[in-house]
């Protein structure tokens, strides 16, 4: 990957579903990018070709024996749309049920996560900021303990 994804940027859909990539974000993510579900399901992921290999490298440990891992993997791998590109314009089709499963209305905000961008909800990136911002004392102390 060509740099790391970083910053928040707004934009909005069209009436056909689609939406412009924020131009910092287009030549990392490449060709062939996937968008899926965000790890805690309450925004979209969007993927570049190597983030995508390593995390279904993660999920091919499931085996299929496992119930509740092959849950997890098919409500995954069903909710994902693979090998997407961007027009000349730099907009991409954010599928409906996509859209709906985490709640998207018209106003979205991109947020770079260092190794992928996720897809909120404006009002809903808004509150999940401010719950950050007022509690960034834990969060730090969280991510100092942990890692």
């Amino acid at each position: 990957m060509a740099g790391v994804f970083a910053g928040t940027f707004s934009h909005s859909l069209d009436g056909k579903g689609r939406v412009i990539i924020p131009a910092s974000f287009r030549e990392k993510l490449g060709s062939g990018f996937t968008i899926a579900l965000s790890s805690g399901i309450d925004a979209l992921a969007v993927y570049p070709p190597a983030k995508w290999e390593a995390v279904n490298e993660q999920l091919s440990r499931v085996r299929d024996t496992d119930d509740e891992g092959m849950d997890y993997l098919r409500y995954i791998m069903a909710n994902a749309q693979t090998d997407l590109e961007m027009d000349a314009q730099g907009r991409v089709l954010l599928p409906q049920p996509l859209r709906e499963a985490v709640g998207l209305t018209r106003d979205l905000t991109f947020v770079g996560m260092r190794d992928h961008v996720e897809i909120w909800d404006a009002a809903a990136y808004a509150e999940k900021s401010l719950k950050a911002r007022e509690n960034f004392a834990k969060l730090r102390r969280h991510v100092n303990e942990t890692y």
